[in-house]
Order: C-alpha cells, then sequence, then structure tokens
C-alpha cells in the first residue's frame, strides 16, 4: 500500500488518502511534470488471486482505462494516466473538488424531483458521450456523481472501478470515488445500500458491463437522489409523480424493455428547470473547494468542510479609520474561545493583547476581506491564504458557488476526516448559530499532527489552534479559516474576531461607509 510523499513513477506524488473502499485507495496526488492537483487510485486486489488471475484483471483494468482516457466531456472526470510501480496499480485521473451525490443525499437528505432530474440529465450526457465512443462505465452510482464546487455536475469512475458483480466479486468493488470530494461526505456514510445496489439485473447476475446496464444503474442513482435509498428489488417505490414514467423506464428488469438515452433525455428534459442557478462571478483560477478540498485541506487539517456564516463578537473591528459597515456589526452568539492554558487573552502586564492593522482585499470573485497588513498572501489552486512573516500563522478564504449547504453536517464529516491524522485532538466548539447572511456554523478545534508537513507550515508535536467559519448565501458559500500554533493563539485572538467579523461573501452588498480597498488606513493597534 502506498504512502504519503511517495512518487510514483518518478512522477506522481501522493499527498494524502482521501477515501477507501474494498479494493480501491483514492489519494489526493500531486503530477510533478505537469505542476497540476490530480486524484489517484491506488487499486488494491485480493492478495487471494492466482497469479494469473491477478495478471488478467490488471490488464483488464489497465486496458479499460486507456480507453476511458480518450474520452474528453465537461461532465466526465478525465482519465490521464495508468502507473505501475512495484507490482501495484494506480490510475491517475482529474481532481475534482466537490461533494458526491451520495454524499449530499445522506446529509442533506432526498432532493427535489427537479434538482434530481437537471443532474441525472447531465450525468446521462456524459454517459452518451463515453457510449459513442464505444466506453462503458459498469460502475453509475451515487458516490461517482460529484457536484462540483464549480458548479458542475461530473461522473467519475470511468475506467476505475472494479465492479462488482457476482462475476467480479473476487475483485471487490470500487473504492468510493474521493476524487475531488475532500471535503466533504465521510466515506461510507452514503445513502445507498452498497454498490451492488446500484447493479442491473443482468450485470449482478454476472453479465458484461452494456449501455442497457449503464441506464439501469442511472435509474437507480435518480432514485436514491429522490428518495434517500436505491430501489427495493429493481422496483420504484414512493417516488413524485413527475419522476415515474423516467424510473420505470429506466429500471425495467429486461433489458430489451428498458428505454433508450434518447427517451430518457426528453422525459427528464420535460422535469428539469427551464435554466441553472446563477453563478458566482469568477476571476482567474480563485474560484475554490469549500473546504477541503476536498477536497484540498487548509492547513493540512485534512477534511473537507462547507458551512455557513457563524459569529464571534465583533466589536468595533473595522479597518482603518471606517466607520463599521451593516455587515461588520453584525451581532452573532458565540465568542472566541481563548486557549486552553490561559483564561483570557491578556499577557503578563494584564493588558489586552493588541490587534494588528488590517487592508482590505477585494476578490475578483466578489468578496472582501479585512487582512492583517504586512502578512503575505499565497494563491493556491482554490484558495487565498495571508501568513504571518514568522509563517506560524494563517488566514485561508474560500469561496465556490455550492449552494443549499448543511453546514453542521459538512463541519461534522470534517472532523471525522480529521481524527485520524491528529495525535491529540480537542473540540472547543462544533454548533450552528444564527447569522445574517444565511445558515451557519463554527468549529473550533486543537489539535497536534501526527506528521510534520513542510507544505503547510506544521510542525511535528506542535499544538495547532484553528477556527473554521462558513457563509452560506443564495448563491457561494465562504470558508475563512484562522490557524496559529496553540502557544501564539491569545496574542491574535484579537485580530481574529475583528477579521471574521469584516468579512464579506459575495452576495454581500458592501456599505457606502466601507472604504475603498485602494485607500485602507489601518486601525491602531
Amino acid at each position: 500500500m502506498g504512502t504519503a510523499g511517495q512518487l510514483i513513477v518518478r512522477r506522481y506524488r501522493l499527498v494524502r488518502a482521501l477515501g477507501h473502499g474494498r479494493s480501491g485507495l483514492v489519494w489526493e496526488g500531486s503530477d510533478t511534470l505537469l505542476d497540476r492537483p490530480v486524484a489517484i487510485r491506488e487499486v488494491l486486489l485480493p492478495p487471494s488471486l492466482s497469479e494469473t488471475a491477478r495478471l488478467r484483471l490488471v490488464q483488464r483494468i489497465s486496458r479499460e482505462a486507456r480507453q476511458a482516457g480518450r474520452l474528453r466531456h465537461p461532465h466526465i472526470a478525465a482519465v490521464y494516466d495508468v502507473a505501475d510501480e512495484d507490482g501495484a496499480l494506480y490510475v491517475v485521473t482529474e481532481l475534482v473538488p466537490s461533494r458526491s451525490l451520495d454524499g449530499v443525499v445522506s446529509g442533506d437528505g432526498p432532493l427535489p424531483p427537479a434538482e434530481a432530474a437537471r443532474i441525472a440529465r447531465t450525468v446521462l450526457s456524459a454517459l452518451t458521450h463515453a457510449h459513442a465512443a464505444g466506453v462503458r462505465h459498469g460502475d453509475v452510482r451515487p458516490a461517482n456523481v460529484l457536484l462540483a464546487h464549480d458548479g458542475r455536475v461530473v461522473l467519475a469512475d470511468f475506467g476505475v472501478s472494479v465492479p462488482g458483480s457476482a462475476a467480479d466479486s473476487a475483485a471487490g468493488s470500487s473504492a468510493d470515488s474521493a476524487a475531488g470530494r475532500g471535503a466533504g461526505r465521510g466515506a461510507g456514510r452514503g445513502a445507498g445500500r452498497g454498490a451492488e445496489a446500484y447493479l442491473a439485473p443482468e450485470r449482478a447476475a454476472g453479465g458484461p458491463p452494456t449501455v442497457a446496464a449503464d441506464l439501469w444503474s442511472l435509474g437507480a442513482t435518480l432514485h436514491t437522489a429522490v428518495t434517500g435509498r436505491p430501489p427495493v428489488q429493481g422496483q420504484p417505490e414512493e417516488v413524485p409523480g413527475e419522476l415515474r414514467a423516467v424510473l420505470a423506464g429506466l429500471l425495467a428488469r429486461e433489458p430489451r424493455r428498458r428505454i433508450d438515452a434518447e427517451t430518457a433525455d426528453r422525459l427528464l428534459a420535460e422535469i428539469e428547470p427551464p435554466a441553472p442557478p446563477r453563478p458566482v462571478r469568477r476571476g482567474r483560477a480563485r474560484l475554490v473547494t469549500g473546504i477541503a478540498a476536498a477536497v484540498l485541506v487548509v492547513c493540512a487539517v485534512g477534511g473537507w468542510a462547507v458551512g455557513g456564516w457563524a459569529g464571534l463578537r465583533p466589536g468595533k473591528a473595522t479597518p482603518a479609520g471606517a466607520a463599521a459597515s451593516p455587515a461588520a456589526s453584525v451581532s452573532v452568539s458565540p465568542s472566541v474561545s481563548p486557549s486552553a492554558s490561559a483564561p483570557a487573552s491578556v499577557p503578563a502586564t494584564g493588558q489586552p493583547a493588541p490587534r494588528l492593522k488590517l487592508k482590505w482585499h477585494t476578490s475578483d470573485a466578489g468578496w472582501r476581506a479585512g487582512v492583517p497588513r504586512g502578512w503575505s498572501r499565497e494563491d493556491g489552486p482554490y484558495s487565498i491564504s495571508w501568513r504571518s512573516r514568522d509563517g506560524g500563522a494563517v488566514f485561508t478564504v474560500e469561496v465556490t458557488a455550492q449552494q443549499g449547504t448543511d453546514p453542521l453536517a459538512a463541519l461534522g464529516e470534517a472532523e471525522e476526516i480529521l481524527r485520524p491524522d491528529a495525535k491529540t485532538y480537542r473540540k472547543l466548539r462544533l454548533r450552528t448559530v444564527n447569522g445574517e447572511h444565511g445558515p451557519s456554523a463554527d468549529w473550533e478545534f486543537t489539535w497536534t499532527p501526527r506528521k510534520a508537513s513542510a507544505r503547510d507550515h506544521l510542525a511535528k508535536g506542535v499544538e495547532y489552534h484553528q477556527y473554521r467559519r462558513v457563509i452560506s448565501t443564495a448563491t457561494a458559500t465562504s470558508v475563512l479559516t484562522w490557524t496559529t500554533p496553540a502557544a501564539g493563539w491569545d496574542a491574535l485572538r484579537p485580530t481574529l474576531v475583528r477579521v471574521l467579523a469584516l468579512f464579506q461573501p459575495p452576495s454581500a452588498t458592501p456599505s457606502p461607509t466601507t472604504p475603498s480597498p485602494t485607500t485602507p488606513s489601518p486601525t491602531a493597534a
């Protein structure tokens, strides 16, 4: 089994595990040649396989992955490469910052029929493109349907999965598609009953992947999207009336009686809303992942967290000489916790810790933040961070076009992902709070990482303190993360309170009293 930091075929570096299943482990990785993030699936084969059976299976997976690599479609997670390293097989694919449909339904509940029809129709377009190229998916299910943070619907695991049919049971089923889910949905907590529940009857009986079998699996996925569970014995149950015709047609037990893709598309088009939601305006590549990076994590906390506006006591938090805007003067319930080692943020002199001077940053994506003056800015692929001069403290902002997030559930999933990577972990708060911008939750905790990470400026054996806040509006989700060594938390706590109070999400309208970002005048400490 691979390990974090390992270099595969002298090109692909394993960064951290994102999820695993019975036969696969998905890693967030880095293509060191092209300098881009990737998802790397390490195919784990049962040790009981004979050498002949193993070779046959590896050849088949390699062949199907290379066939899938020819597919180029906006709603298909691209397959980049297949690599064999020391007898282990790795399939390199596009990293999609996202939540899976499985995780969304499990965490937030079934979708409205119109939204489910939109997603199903998009997946159908990906399948139709693949089928025209002679490629079958073989494992269409909610875990492999990714709802990307940039608004796309993406079908993953083309040419990657090891089907779970009777004929292939020796190889197990594929890992839940964690490519890019960084964040959010914990593996193994899905809405369905396992990969087998989404196999067409003829596939469960040992038949090969076919176009008709993929369409049946799409029907079972749509059924789960609107009911929270796959069909029982292939029969639709308690489905909304407008979806009965398309589900009955897709879930027909006999392949020859199933509707074709063209008919399914027509029926879904009658249900789909006339236009997609208006996306957040994006500038450069700075629309980001939500938390987690899925997928990609803030400060190596190891999880995806999408949540809402939570509150800290803002006080008179205003950059330089400006009157507080309505967004900055919101009053919310919880206050930032002092560190465990001190009752309050008061140095030995008895005076409150000074607050740092701030300056305005206005993003092309429409959000606005007061950030510590003098901290260095770092533009990542999914976030913008400001780091203190000594490198110990960092403030990170991520904004995505994701809507309808359950803040508390998403943060809870992020907590589950963090725990295995923490030597010590102490939760200070994880709760929903009231906020003027939308559903909200906050997560504050301390932890000691098990391993040092030069990339994320984490040292082994050092305790860190983090506060994570998210704002969920009608058009976007904003994630704010503040991390410091625990020993320095109290000194920076007043600045954190002010920074969080000043943040304006894309949907917020700046107050006329808010100073222009071109003429910030920092408040004295």
